[in-house]
Formats: C-alpha cells, sequence, structure tokens
C-alpha cells in the first residue's frame, strides 16, 4: 500500500476511535476527569458534585484513543499489498457516518443536560 493510504487508513481509524472514546466515558458510567471552573480543582469520578464540565477530561481520553488506535493501525496498513478505491471509500464513509452520529449524541446530551445549581451558604442573610 502507498504511504498515502496507509496514513489515510490509520486516520480514519483514529477518527473513529476519537470519536467513540468521546462519549463512552457517560455511556459506560466511566470515571473521568472533571474540572470546577467556580472551585478551580479538578476531580476525576463518574458524577460530580456541583457545577462541573467533564470536556477536558473526555477529550484527553478521545486523543489517548486517537494516539493509540493511529499508532497500531498504521504498521498494519502498510503492510497491505494494496487497497481499492472502493475500500478507501468504505472506509471514509464508515468514518463520516461514526463521526456524525456521535456529533448528534454529544448534541443531544448537551441539550438536555441540567447543571445542578450551587447551594446557599448557610451564612447568607437576604435583604
Amino acid at each position: 500500500m502507498r504511504k498515502q493510504d496507509a496514513l489515510f487508513v490509520a486516520m480514519c481509524a483514529g477518527a473513529i476511535a476519537f470519536a467513540v472514546a468521546f462519549i463512552a466515558p457517560p455511556l459506560a458510567s466511566a470515571p473521568v476527569l472533571w474540572y470546577f471552573p467556580l472551585e478551580g480543582r479538578w476531580s476525576f469520578e463518574v458524577r460530580p458534585e456541583g457545577l462541573a464540565m467533564d470536556f477536558y477530561g473526555r477529550m484527553l481520553f478521545a486523543l489517548a484513543a486517537w494516539a493509540v488506535v493511529v499508532l497500531i493501525t498504521l504498521p498494519l496498513a502498510k503492510r497491505v499489498k494494496g487497497i481499492s478505491t472502493r475500500a478507501i471509500g468504505l472506509i471514509t464513509a464508515w468514518t463520516l457516518t461514526t463521526v456524525l452520529l456521535v456529533m448528534l449524541q454529544y448534541a443531544w446530551t448537551l441539550y438536555f443536560r441540567r447543571p445542578m445549581p450551587e447551594p446557599i451558604p448557610t451564612w447568607y442573610v437576604p435583604r
């Protein structure tokens, strides 16, 4: 296989792995890195207590999955003798389909997410 084709196949496999790994933690109830912007702290858990965002943790997890898959797929793809135009088209279609489905799932999740407000401190006295 030509270098360009092998790199394309590896990048497509990496994109699929990135997309699936990005949505996997909440679906599998796996712990992920959470950032609490109001408190300025980080936490590694499944469900946070308070206002937190999991984007950074999910991004790191997905980037790690992408790197592992590309590093495994690239040498394997270089060993293949040749690849047809039809196979390249199928790989492209699988990649686009996976990425679009993950984008839809993430948009659905964000639309229906309701952040939990911080409780009012006990020392607060309304005027």
